[in-house]
């Protein structure tokens, strides 16, 4: 069965961007990556892509836009045709947000039932459905909007920054960024898709100007694993979805003991196994392994290891849990590793993929 790969890759001068849109790649059963398409995108920085779950659609996110783009995706030949395009939603009103920005939606995923796909609106301060057609995606139906700290002046607003759905459950987290504009507030919150709209069910509160990035959950439900951006922190919440519950039960740092300079901590996955945790460090430019205590969920680190590049901004393993990529944004490259299933490391290969500014990759 032949793999492809789909790269979304920041492209705006503002970021200091070298991409030039979503690259599409063949990936062979020896492991090259050969290039077939470009994908000049309908706004700048399509930098966040999700496949539905039968591989014909992908919908690609516009970093600092307010656009969302829907391709055709030929099953055969990988190739990527436009659908659409939708607007994710309105600006928030909030006068001190970069104009910049604009929505700056950072995150999607699909509903359980692939009929809705959620949007995390960093900059708009909210969640947005947006109901599935067959000419792409309708206007959004409902906004959760997320709030911060009272203020006098305007509304106030927290940043959502990606939407993981828990494992067979209607149930998601949203890890949530308390910027000063806005007077925000750093939490992981959890929601429950009704099948109309996200209604919020439980948040914890973390360290204010953590900044609390990326989650992944646990392949058995129990346990969720958030990265925090600013802090360089893991947070652990035990995971009760029945009640639709979180609990902190455990916080680390990503960063090895000793370890002075800047740094800030961009992704978090948890190993298809449920053995091994990897959380990356833009900064130190390394992945952090941990291992995943079966009876508890807790975390004890096993080790650091270079990412193979600068600035790892996004990371994912395959789904088989054999091969671990790291985007590194500021070497143009993707590098790749075979992982030690017995010991969860991870082990530098030889393929490295040249892809301008990366900052995401979906299989299919």
């Amino acid at each position: 069965m032949t793999t492809f790969a789909y790269v979304g890759c920041r492209t705006s001068t503002w970021r200091g961007a070298r991409g030039k849109g979503i690259e599409v790649f063949r990936i062979t059963d020896s492991g090259v990556w050969h290039h077939l398409q470009r994908i000049e995108s309908v706004q700048e920085n399509p930098s966040w892509l999700t496949l539905d779950s039968e591989r014909k659609r992908l919908y690609a996110l516009h970093g600092d836009g307010d656009r969302v783009a829907i391709y055709d995706r030929d099953e055969n030949t990988g190739l990527l045709t436009l659908i659409s395009d939708q607007t994710t939603g309105p600006r928030h009103p909030n006068p001190a947000l970069d104009p910049k920005r604009r929505n700056n939606p950072v995150g999607s995923a699909l509903t359980p039932d692939n009929t809705v796909l959620l949007i995390a609106n960093h900059e708009g301060g909210n969640i947005a459905a947006l109901t599935i057609d067959p000419n792409g995606l309708d206007a959004p139906s409902h906004l959760a909007y997320v709030e911060g700290r009272p203020q006098d002046d305007a509304p106030s607003l927290s940043r959502p920054h990606e939407i993981v759905f828990a494992p067979s459950s209607a149930y998601f987290a949203v890890p949530m960024q308390g910027r000063p504009a806005g007077n925000g507030i750093d939490m992981v919150c959890l929601y429950h898709w009704n099948g109309i709209q996200s209604e919020l069910s439980d948040e914890v509160q973390l360290a204010e100007g953590s900044w609390p990035r990326h989650v992944d959950f646990h392949p058995s439900g129990q346990w969720l694993y958030g990265v925090s951006e600013l802090s360089s922190t893991v947070s652990v919440f035990a995971v009760d979805l029945t009640q639709g519950k979180l609990t902190l039960i455990q916080s680390l740092s990503a960063l090895p003991e000793g370890y002075t300079m800047r740094s800030d901590a961009s992704e978090i996955e948890v190993h298809p196994s449920g053995r091994f945790l990897y959380a990356a460090n833009r900064g130190h430019d390394s992945i952090a392994v941990f291992a995943i205590d079966a009876q508890n969920g807790a975390l004890e680190p096993i080790g650091w290891v270079p990412c193979g590049g600068k600035t790892p901004r996004f990371t994912t393993l395959s789904p088989d849990g054999t091969q671990f990529y790291s985007a590194n944004e500021d070497s143009d490259t993707i590098q790749v590793f075979n992982v030690d299933l017995s010991s969860g490391m991870l082990m530098k290969t030889d393929i490295v993929i040249e892809a301008a500014s990366p900052t995401c990759i979906c299989f299919a």
